[in-house]
């Protein structure tokens, strides 16, 4: 179990953004706990002492219930406007009713959800943490007819099983969690897994010490339907590789189901069309792209790279008389795009190969279109069958 940093409730003030009622609700069940270490509760939640606890929880002990830890922790993170919006819907979702005896903070909101579902909490946790992270690697299946997908309820156990291993024998301890998801278009797996264990020095009651603990981590793995493409938010090769051989074993019965070298995208498009690669007209629902950044690589004795960043690097170089050398390999580049939903734009990355970084993941559908659109995708069946669904 990690031993956060309570940031949000680390003061008394901070404390208070939840309400007595959920707050005291909240810590009821180690009530013991706290009186044994001079932090008694009262029957009455509106007597609860906020300075009091926050002083506690400020230099928590070492051996507190992890269950305690685990919820204050959840409940911080997602004491936020965003974490809230998801968890009403969560809440409506699950028929859990939220209470309305009072104006309800975000603080609040998340409380009730841990007492009501700790498990959808953290599930919700889970996701807000994954959508902090834009980075895919996209594998292609491999060349044929697809085999249908197995079921999800019955597969994703198996696969549980398959990963925790993994991570055991990588040292990062056990207790891997998949949380799944499916729509017309996609399976969603987020996997909350632990990392390599951690100690660090502290000081305890003036005293040098340690503290150590196992981080959380998650990863990611997204398969699209349409393309038959898996999507990988993962650390590492290793990592990814055992991802894309469990899942295609899991889901397809077949562990090289996902290619492992195919690239999807190339920068061609920009040394062979130059600025007219940047149209976008032809996409609704973009409204400006503009190339802000290229890495080339030149070779020679030397490795000789080069990157060109500017406001738009095709006009930048066409200020000065220059062009992009056409014996040079882009190897990445990056966009800035503007969306009709959002005045302010939005940067997407892509590399010679199959990643791409995304500011937000929710774009990659219309950003993707572009890509093909333009010709920075690799065309052949597999990608075909995406542009026409």
């Amino acid at each position: 179990m990690t031993r956060p940093l309570f940031r949000r409730f680390s003061h008394w003030s901070a404390l208070r953004e939840i309400h007595r009622v959920h707050l005291h609700a909240l810590v009821l069940p180690h009530a013991a706990y706290l009186s044994a270490h001079g932090v008694a509760l009262p029957a009455d939640p509106g007597a609860l002492d906020y300075e009091r606890l926050g002083l506690f929880l400020l230099d928590l002990p070492h051996d507190a219930p992890p269950l305690l830890v685990d919820g204050l922790y959840h409940v911080h993170e997602m004491a936020t406007r965003e974490g809230a919006e998801a968890l009403i819907d969560a809440a409506a979702a699950a028929g859990i009713a939220l209470s309305t005896v009072h104006s309800l903070a975000p603080a609040d909101i998340a409380a009730q959800i841990w007492l009501a579902d700790p498990e959808l909490l953290r599930g919700q946790h889970a996701q807000a943490t994954i959508d902090r992270r834009k980075s895919f690697d996209s594998y292609l299946p491999r060349p044929g007819p697809r085999p249908p997908l197995a079921n999800l309820e019955a597969s994703v156990p198996a696969l549980e099983r398959a990963v925790d291993a993994w991570y055991a024998e990588r040292q990062k301890g056990r207790g891997a969690k998949i949380f799944a998801s499916e729509t017309e278009h996609e399976v969603r797996l987020i996997v909350r897994h632990g990392g390599l264990y951690k100690r660090e020095g502290s000081l305890e009651n003036g005293e040098p010490s340690s503290v150590h603990y196992r981080p959380m981590a998650f990863s990611l793995a997204i398969y699209d339907r349409r393309s038959g493409e898996l999507l990988l938010n993962a650390k590492g090769k290793r990592e990814k590789d055992m991802y894309r051989e469990r899942v295609g074993y899991c889901l397809f019965g077949d562990r090289d189901f996902f290619l492992g070298s195919t690239p999807k995208y190339t920068l061609e498009p920009l040394r062979r069309d130059g600025r007219e690669c940047l149209r976008w007209s032809d996409v609704p629902g973009i409204r400006r792209v503009l190339l802000r950044e290229v890495t080339m690589y030149l070779g020679g004795a030397y490795e000789h790279r080069r990157t060109e960043s500017a406001a738009e690097v095709f006009l930048a170089l066409e200020e000065r008389g220059e062009f992009l050398p056409h014996d040079a390999l882009p190897t990445a580049a990056k966009f800035e795009f503007t969306f009709a939903d959002s005045a302010k734009p939005r940067p997407v990355k892509i590399y010679h190969g199959n990643t791409a970084q995304y500011t937000r993941d929710g774009d990659a559908d219309l950003v993707e279109q572009w890509f093909r659109q333009r010709q920075f995708i690799l065309q052949g069946a597999r990608h075909a069958a995406l542009a026409h669904a």
